[in-house]
């Protein structure tokens, strides 16, 4: 079943139970670099682009957070939802330098960029505009992969 699903582009839930989204194949249709405008690549009210990219949140086991405060300014805005995949959140390490929703052994929940703390088995949880928080204990991290702005 599994490599039917890889070679269907679908994941195995889906193909087994019809959960949730196969996979949304969505057109890339041009780049931007910070400061620039944009270059279309399709300027076609279709948009079929010049390459596509897969997005489906089926195997994500996903949460949803909503942003209240502004320590995350610009990047989050109070009020956007951040989706996130509570599955990845069990393995730490693939998290490092993701901005994650993150658990403290404290019982505590932030949005944060999550590094390496200074200590064995401590993480720094970096703000975009507010002081690091030092050498905290996480239960897990839960890298954000989606976000809808408010």
């Amino acid at each position: 079943m599994l490599r039917l699903a890889d070679t269907l582009g679908v994941s195995e839930t889906w193909l087994r139970f019809e959960v949730g989204p196969a996979v949304v194949h969505i057109p890339v249709v041009g780049r931007v670099a910070a400061g620039e405008s944009f270059i279309p690549f399709d300027d076609s009210p279709l948009g079929t682009g010049y390459d596509e990219i897969d997005f489906t949140l089926d195997d994500a086991d996903p949460i949803a957070i909503e942003v209240r405060g502004e320590s995350m300014l610009p990047v989050y805005r109070p009020g956007d939802f951040l989706l996130c995949s509570r599955r990845r959140g069990t393995d730490i390490a693939s998290c490092m330098n993701k901005d994650c929703v993150v658990k403290t052994d404290q019982g505590e929940g932030f949005v944060k960029k999550l590094v390496n703390g200074s200590n064995p088995g401590t993480f720094t949880l970096i703000s975009y505009n507010a002081a690091p928080i030092e050498n905290v204990r996480l239960i897990w991290a839960a890298p954000i992969i989606w976000v809808k702005r408010s």
